[in-house]
């Protein structure tokens, strides 16, 4: 495909996006362990979350998706099957790991594996904790593989380790099924939207500082709801919004405090970004976005704000780049252990684009604003990589071709259509 950007420079229009991947997730597996018929409308339909619908339909549950809505018939907390071969989580990091703590807790032995790239990821910050409350968890390399057994939970307060959502929420999958309480601590907050699903469900989670205390569960009751519009794709069509003479707004998205990192960071970099009509669905808040043209200053981005912007930041980057004056970003270690070392894919675009980027272990430097130029972009298969591409392409008027495409369909699927929508051609 040629991402020849168009000659347009002005984009309008107003957009609702697919649900939030993070939610979409969590939906799936909390109404696959639900008592009935759950109805979830928006839910993100790609490939990370196809990959977890998968792994239910082959644990025994029903799953039917349409075009509005998909519906699920649970099963109950501790009516999965074991499944006839192996749980195969393509590249989905998320249903991996989540997957592992939820399977502790089933009556049957279980495996986990999955494709090539999710195979260079780590898994050991998921089974070492898991581990060390009494589940039986192995994996012979720190990553898939992963053998899982029954087990019972024997300690009662755990540590988190890294700082990571997944990492937490497959604690907190596991902690269900525990016979007391379990206190799981993070060394740094993390998105919580386990929490707030929890907490919709009417499991009387406690959320405290930097602590989360689980109950045992017993029951999960079925739900019918709307999955919030994902604030990391918006990200992208932001990004552009901000760049270009635009007016963009995006419906019903998700702003929960712990995912506003992106918006809050382009606010003090002068970004012109109204939240309006905000309220409440599916346990989150949500609001419509409306984006214009900006004039953007660089900024400091310590350790702290890391965690609320760690999807974002490929984008984040390309904007910097637009931005006037020096942006530093320190603490993305994490970014080396993503869909790709992603620190090293957004080195790689940049200088690809013909800008420059001073990269550190854990972070990096962008002085601008930049001229961005033609190029082949190598994405490592990540679809936030070849996202901003995209966005590139069309900022500069160049022709910008990602090597591939079809990993956005992992979290985007729309990605194209929404860019048409709003008066891009030519992609």
């Amino acid at each position: 495909m040629n991402s020849q950007s168009t000659k347009k420079y002005q984009y309008m229009g107003e957009l609702t996006l697919p649900g939030d991947k993070s939610i979409s997730h969590r939906a799936i597996i909390f109404a696959s362990i639900a008592n009935g018929k759950s109805i979830i409308r928006n839910l993100l339909v790609s490939g990370d979350t196809n990959a977890t619908i998968e792994a239910f339909r082959s644990m025994g549950i029903e799953i039917e998706i349409n075009n509005q809505e998909v519906v699920i018939y649970g099963k109950g907390l501790k009516g999965l099957s074991k499944p006839k071969e192996s749980i195969d989580c393509g590249n989905s990091g998320t249903t991996a790991r989540l997957l592992i703590g939820l399977l502790t807790g089933q009556g049957f032995d279980s495996t986990v594996v999955g494709s090539q790239q999710l195979n260079k990821r780590p898994m050991d910050r998921v089974s070492n904790p898991l581990n060390e409350i009494g589940c039986n968890v192995e994996s012979s390399s720190e990553r898939l593989p992963v053998f899982i057994k029954p087990s019972r939970i024997n300690k009662f307060v755990i540590n988190t380790n890294v700082a990571s959502a997944q990492v937490k929420s497959s604690l907190m999958l596991a902690s269900m099924y525990s016979e007391q309480p379990v206190v799981v601590v993070e060394n740094k907050a993390t998105r919580d939207h386990t929490e707030k699903i929890m907490s919709y469900l009417n499991i009387d989670v406690v959320r405290m500082g930097d602590t989360v205390s689980v109950p045992p569960v017993h029951n999960i009751p079925n739900f019918s709801e709307t999955v919030p519009a994902d604030i990391s794709s918006a990200a992208f069509l932001v990004a552009l919004g901000l760049l270009t003479d635009s007016s963009i707004n995006l419906k019903n998205v998700l702003i929960n405090e712990s995912r506003m990192g992106f918006v809050k960071a382009l606010v003090q970099m002068g970004a012109e970004i109204n939240i309006d009509n905000t309220s409440t669905q599916f346990g989150e808040q949500v609001g419509d976005l409306k984006i214009s043209k900006s004039s953007l200053i660089g900024i400091d981005l310590g350790e702290d704000n890391i965690p609320s912007i760690i999807d974002e930041l490929p984008i984040f980057a390309l904007v910097a780049s637009q931005a006037e004056g020096e942006t530093s970003v320190k603490g993305v270690g994490e970014l080396r252990v993503k869909e790709s070392d992603r620190l090293e894919a957004i080195s790689q675009l940049f200088t690809e684009l013909g800008m420059s980027i001073e990269i550190y272990e854990d972070g990096f430097k962008i002085t601008g604003p930049q001229e961005i130029k033609s190029g082949i972009v190598k994405t490592y298969g990540d679809h936030r990589i070849a996202m901003t591409a995209i966005i590139a392409a069309i900022v500069a008027n160049k022709e910008i071709k990602p090597d591939n495409i079809g990993c956005i369909e992992d979290s985007y699927p729309s990605f194209f259509n929404d860019l048409q929508s709003i008066g891009v051609d030519s992609l």
